[in-house]
């Protein structure tokens, strides 16, 4: 079905629904922001910055719950872009949320997006380190187009979504193609999670530009935990045809693999350690991966500590092994701080 279609059907859907269902509660706002700021040594071998103060990331935001059946939210994002700026502002959400049913939620605007979503929460730990996909680029956290929620029952949910495919941060690209994905949660007990992932999306392949590729996201994953106190995870990651989200490239592939666990001491004390190794395959006729520059393991270690709701702290440990033994393996220790209301 083509997008416009799609697009056509929820706005109907929208108009003939909020006629017959106009709630008259008080409209309620509320402002949020989060700041994400660290200093880090740089044990690494010849390292060019030893150390260094850092503020990666801000978000300042506002919630307008217009009634019982529509909200909307503004969230703006300030951090790095491709050209090398560290404060450059981008508009990460602009959207309307409308609960046309207990079962179903429709989106439209620049929403996040459900890719890695799941796997960012039940790490929980953004401000040190982002997910397995959103590290490696198999897809952005947010964009453009329309998301559909459905609540199957108390243990399956389901989202559909025609979106740009570019991410929040970039145009439509000059083919016009969109990104289509479905995104499946399944919760049989309270304390495990299971998840499956795929969305593709056709475009201009970056090494033969006279020719379409299609790029394609296989994510899946499993998160346990025990008691509120121990969580433990893991997650697999498969990019086709492309070398990011929105650079197909024929043949070539991604695989990440990704294991986490932590443990809370008590409400104030935590302490974590993480895996991740990313691989791609071997094109025909050579001798190495595609990516084996690049291709590479983490470990990440270290404790958290709460003072005060809204303040987190951590000290952490990372260590990254890159298959290519000319490249020279990073070592670092962080002093993370997030803050936020």
């Amino acid at each position: 079905m083509k997008l416009y279609y799609i697009v056509i059907a929820v706005f109907l859907f929208c108009t003939l629904n909020v006629n017959s269902q106009e709630e008259e509660k008080e409209p309620k706002g509320k402002i949020s922001g989060k700041v994400y700021f660290n200093y880090h040594i740089d044990g690494t071998e010849n390292a060019e910055q030893t150390s260094v103060f850092e503020l990666t990331r801000v978000y300042f935001g506002y919630r307008y719950k217009i009634n019982e059946k529509f909200t909307s939210t503004i969230l703006f994002d300030a951090g790095k872009n491709e050209s090398g700026s560290d404060y450059t502002i981008f508009i990460k959400n602009a959207k309307l949320d409308y609960k046309a049913e207990d079962w179903l939620k429709l989106t439209a605007g620049i929403f996040g997006l459900k890719q890695f979503k799941e796997q960012e929460t039940f790490w929980g730990y953004r401000y040190l380190f982002k997910s397995l996909e959103d590290e490696y680029k198999f897809g952005p956290s947010a964009d453009v187009g329309v998301m559909a929620g459905i609540k199957i029952n108390d243990e399956l949910k389901v989202d559909v979504m025609a979106v740009n495919g570019e991410g929040f941060r970039n145009l439509q690209d000059r083919s016009g193609n969109n990104r289509y994905g479905i995104n499946l949660v399944y919760q049989p007990v309270s304390n495990l999670i299971l998840k499956a992932y795929y969305d593709t999306m056709k475009g201009i392949d970056i090494e033969d530009e006279s020719q379409n590729t299609i790029v394609s996201n296989i994510a899946l994953f499993a998160g346990y935990t025990i008691k509120d106190r121990f969580r433990i995870a893991a997650e697999y990651s498969l990019m086709k045809d492309g070398v990011e989200f929105n650079k197909p490239s024929k043949n070539k592939d991604l695989h990440g693999l990704s294991f986490y666990s932590v443990y809370n001491i008590n409400e104030k004390w935590s302490v974590f350690g993480r895996y991740d190794d990313l691989s791609s395959n071997r094109l025909p006729g050579d001798t190495v991966d595609w990516n084996f520059a690049e291709d590479e393991s983490t470990i990440i270690a270290g404790f958290e500590f709460k003072p005060t709701k809204g303040v987190n702290t951590s000290v952490n440990y990372r260590f990254t092994d890159f298959d290519d033994p000319e490249n020279i393996d990073e070592s670092l220790i962080f002093f993370n701080l997030e803050f936020y209301f």
